[in-house]
């Protein structure tokens, strides 16, 4: 029985010590609707300085109505940090150990081509009374579930459910 759980313990450490993860937030915050939602997203080369961004369009669709028509706001995001590799063909991060994990990949030429998160990638929007926090996370290994992921700061019954879940083990990497 020690033996086992020696051994257990052994490649829990091993895989564990493989991983690498990285989380870069964006310096740039957008102010619009506590309770909209994002109708539209898109990554692009932020030519000045060589690093991944994203255009993120928000809209009070949820509560639109006739007397407040709808409204779409397109906010820029840019992840420092984050740099193009041409040989490649991905916007890589660097992780606590030097290893480049990929974040994006990249069709064509990257200031007018396709631009699509990695397996390894997801991006957490925190919406806190309306004040837009975009957070870029990627490991060294795929990781399952949505990758483009809000959450507000109330108790909505998405984030009800969210917590429940995180609870029993279900958390939203699948």
């Amino acid at each position: 029985m020690r033996i086992a759980i020696a051994l257990a313990a052994t490649l829990i450490t091993s895989a564990s010590a493989m991983a690498d993860a990285v989380s870069v937030t964006s310096p740039n915050h957008a102010r619009t609707y506590a309770y909209g939602a994002v109708t539209w997203h898109q990554f692009y080369l932020e030519r000045t300085r060589g690093e991944l961004a994203a255009r993120i369009t928000f809209s009070n669709w949820p509560f639109a109505d006739a007397n407040e028509p709808r409204t779409d706001q397109p906010f820029d995001f840019r992840f420092p940090g984050i740099h193009v590799d041409f040989a490649r063909h991905a916007f890589v991060a660097i992780g606590r150990r030097g290893e480049f994990i990929p974040v994006a990949w990249f069709r064509g030429d990257p200031s007018c081509g396709w631009i699509k998160l990695a397996p390894n990638a997801k991006i957490y929007l925190l919406k806190e009374s309306g004040r837009v926090t975009a957070t870029l996370t990627a490991t060294s290994y795929p990781r399952g579930g949505e990758r483009w992921i809000e959450l507000d700061n109330n108790y909505s019954l998405q984030n009800l459910l969210c917590a429940l879940f995180r609870e029993i083990g279900l958390g939203p990497d699948g």
